[in-house]
């Protein structure tokens, strides 16, 4: 008699553990954590960031007011989504006027809210201080932990000014990067065209002192960090071979500039062949140098490689500019380069967009899908992924997640590794990576 009801117990805590469920009682399947955001209109997330709770924000801009979205307030507005660490929405927030807003970077402050950077075409709701009628300024919002905001401003000229970057700098205060073609207003020292254009403002948004890089071509700056003595090292693509830049090869380069902790250009490197060539990120390395990814269009210069139309590019430099290595990663068709990290074991992992599905491409759904590759510290490939549905899907950010990483960027797909429900032509699309880039379903304990 005690050996069967051992049995029975066994039996019952096995089905337990596969079920969940108590014998008798329907199986209740677990719901899968929906992984694609926003309303009937288009979104496109152009950023994210870990946050300190083990969850991570995205600023995208939003064309709806429906969906995951309430609040617009006309044309396109910056979109703020807070999620915890399953990819549920924790809070979700829009800011802007009645021109368009494109956010372009967010980043968690050290207070524990948020500071997010763009451009605004408005001069109103949100937005205030615009110094053209019709034209760009760039436009900084401070929020608090759960999405209110605390101050914003805008800084610009009377033509265009867009921005791209924020970075907390460690004085408290930050750094905005971007591009300007104004000489007037909040900018001085205009090269021509449109000019790398960096920003330094207090912890409250006050103007400290502002730089323009470039020659009279077009310079747009792409990424910016502060680096370990202080300094700040740019990248961006110029079109110029003149003013601040030399060594330009032709076409569009990669234009890496170092500036002093007060704005002053300690040197400046233009990377590339005689097609055109477009860095998008940057970061500093152990060993006291700099990597920046991209893609490049070249086969000559400084690239070689190339497997067709555009590859993804990454270059290795040292602590002047010198050029270490250079590596070109794609198929046939175009191979886009956004985003990349440094892994904690010294790798890095790029993410972005291919059309390929040949040369150093494999297992592409359809029209474009989330490339992610991992590469050794000598830019040697250890795997690659391609991520998405038959419709288009490109990944603009990826930053670590525990035991892997989390990828994003606007979709067009609904099938494949999207868990929708969809809500309109382009949605935010996030996907849950593991260490080797798999696809990781998440899913909630609760029924559907």
């Amino acid at each position: 008699m005690l050996r069967k009801t051992k049995f029975f117990v066994l039996f019952f805590l096995g089905l337990l553990s596969v079920t969940g469920q108590v014998p008798g009682t329907a199986v209740m399947p677990l719901k899968e954590t929906r992984n694609i955001f926003g309303g009937t209109g288009s979104e496109v997330d152009n950023s994210m960031v870990s946050t300190a709770d083990g969850g991570y924000a995205i600023a995208g801009r939003t064309l709806s007011n429906d969906g995951d979205v309430s609040g617009n307030h006309g044309g396109a507005d910056f979109w703020i989504v807070k999620f915890s660490s399953h990819g549920n929405i924790e809070w979700k927030k829009t800011f802007g006027g009645s021109g368009n807003e494109t956010p372009r970077t967010i980043i968690q402050t050290s207070d524990g809210g948020y500071a997010v950077t763009g451009s605004t075409l408005s001069n109103d709701g949100d937005v205030s201080g615009n110094h053209g009628t019709t034209t760009s300024d760039i436009w900084v919002i401070k929020l608090s932990s759960t999405g209110a905001l605390q101050w914003q401003k805008t800084f610009g000229g009377t033509t265009n000014e867009y921005g791209q970057i924020i970075i907390q700098t460690s004085d408290g205060g930050y750094m905005l990067g971007g591009e300007t073609n104004s000489n007037s207003g909040d900018v001085t020292g205009h090269q021509g065209n449109f000019d790398f254009w960096v920003v330094k403002i207090s912890s409250t948004g006050v103007l400290q002192w502002q730089k323009t890089l470039g020659g009279t071509g077009t310079e747009s700056l792409k990424s910016l960090i502060q680096t370990s003595e202080g300094g700040y090292i740019m990248a961006g693509n110029t079109s110029s071979n003149n003013g601040n830049v030399s060594g330009n090869h032709g076409g569009i380069d990669f234009w890496v500039a170092k500036i002093s902790s007060t704005g002053t250009l300690q040197w400046q490197k233009a990377f590339g062949g005689t097609n055109s060539d477009y860095p998008t990120t940057i970061i500093q390395t152990p060993d006291g140098g700099y990597t920046v990814s991209g893609y490049t269009e070249s086969n000559d210069g400084d690239v070689s490689g190339n497997h067709g139309t555009a590859d993804i590019w990454v270059i290795k430099v040292n602590s002047t500019g010198m050029l270490q290595w250079q590596k070109t990663f794609g198929g046939t068709g175009n191979d886009i380069g956004r985003s990349m990290i440094l892994a904690a074991d010294g790798a890095y992992v790029v993410a972005g967009n291919t059309q390929s599905n040949d040369g150093d491409v494999s297992g592409n759904h359809g029209s474009s899908d989330f490339w992610v590759l991992k590469l050794s510290s000598n830019g040697t490939l250890e795997w690659q992924k391609a991520l998405g549905g038959t419709s288009s899907d490109v990944a603009y950010a990826v930053i670590p997640g525990q035991n892997g990483y989390w990828v994003s960027g606007p979709s067009s797909s609904n099938n494949g590794d999207i868990a929708g429900p969809v809500n309109g032509s382009g949605d935010f699309l996030i996907l849950k990576l593991d260490a080797n880039g798999n696809n990781v379903r998440i899913y909630d304990d609760i029924a559907p």
